[in-house]
């Protein structure tokens, strides 16, 4: 089979392997679809040196082949799953406090000799048990089924949305701050919606507030034009907005939210800050105002099943945040237009 290395700055080398050999508690799954996410573009930009090489894909959607006589799943032959395939441990402090999110081992191989990295940009994947979440796709059209297995491979990234949104204790009619119009920000506004919350999209490209609105924001302002303080305490009677979930803006956009929270209200840094830079806050402001100050990291495994069964059911609308499909080999391609602006999720397809 073909898989993906990162070997440097732009540098990419499709190499031929040998397919895997499944171990008992594991499935065999044909990779028909694989979102490349932001690790896989700052990896293709420029990471550090120890970086590379590595094997990229996480964001994946497939076929079971096979399952090893072992493997805990319902998963059969046939059965298309999504994939998650961040490795969870299950022994260490963190998962067995059910934060598995936090994982020490998350970002070890599990295959003694293999690089480092999940590996789904191959055109065969040999999953763990746990990593395996089947689930079923309605009579269709291939062109159909194509798109719909496209949408599964984004279930990590809307996992990862759903345990931000789900941290706050957010009351119907409360009012939300959503700090990026990218696609995790999309995706929160998508979430928050269904939640009964009233939604802020700050944003300073005209674009892509438009789509912010169409994904059910009920504002969108430019908060490099506007003041987006008095924006949003016009719009919630004076007190501010209930919780701030930052996806994109750097350390200014964090600055700027903290004008506008209500006493009580929560802000949750769902998006790395790059570059990196300090926040300055009076910690009095925290004190006397109550407010919760908490970051979201990745998924959980009971965020992925949510994840997975929205998509399934159709709850929740991928189509229109995948921009484009390239067809595998062609990765350096696919993530040329997955740096572009224009572009929300670009997903390598196997078929």
């Amino acid at each position: 089979m073909k898989t993906t290395i990162f070997t440097g700055p732009q540098q990419l080398e499709i190499r031929d392997v040998a397919a895997p050999v499944l171990e008992p508690a594991q499935v065999l799954v044909k990779t028909h679809a694989v979102g490349l996410c932001t690790l896989e573009q700052r990896l293709f930009k420029g990471a550090p040196a120890d970086s590379y090489p590595f094997l990229g894909g996480h964001e994946v959607a497939g076929e079971v082949v096979e399952v090893g006589p072992l493997a805990a799943t319902a998963a059969r032959p046939g059965d298309i799953v999504s994939l998650a395939l961040l490795t969870r441990c299950g022994t260490c402090y963190y998962c067995r406090r059910g934060m598995d999110n936090l994982c020490i081992r998350n970002n070890e191989s599990r295959a003694r000799g293999q690089l480092p990295g999940p590996a789904g940009l191959s055109e065969y994947v040999a999953a763990e048990d746990y990593q395996v979440y089947p689930t079923s796709l309605p009579a269709g059209s291939a062109a159909d089924r194509a798109s719909r297995i496209a949408e599964l491979a984004l279930a990590e990234p809307l996992a990862c949305v759903i345990r931000s949104v789900q941290a706050p204790p957010q009351q119907f009619g409360d009012l939300a701050l959503v700090q990026g119009a990218g696609i995790m920000g999309l995706l929160h506004v998508q979430l928050l919606r269904q939640r009964g919350v009233r939604v802020v999209m700050a944003e300073p490209d005209a674009h892509r507030r438009e789509l912010a609105l169409q994904a059910g924001a009920d504002w969108a302002i430019d908060p490099l034009a506007d003041d987006l303080s008095a924006f949003l305490r016009a719009r919630s009677g004076g007190y501010g907005v209930n919780a701030v979930f930052f996806t994109a803006g750097g350390a200014p956009a964090i600055q700027q939210a903290l004008h506008g929270m209500a006493k009580g209200a929560w802000l949750c840094l769902y998006g790395s800050v790059h570059p990196q830079g300090p926040v300055q806050i009076d910690p009095n402001l925290i004190h006397y105002n109550e407010w919760v100050l908490t970051g979201s990291f990745s998924h959980t495994s009971a965020s992925f099943q949510q994840a997975v069964a929205m998509i399934s059911s159709r709850k929740v609308d991928l189509a229109p945040y995948v921009s484009e499909r390239v067809p595998f080999p062609d990765v350096y391609r696919g993530l040329q237009r997955a740096l572009s602006p224009a572009t929300y999720r670009v997903v390598m397809t196997f078929d």
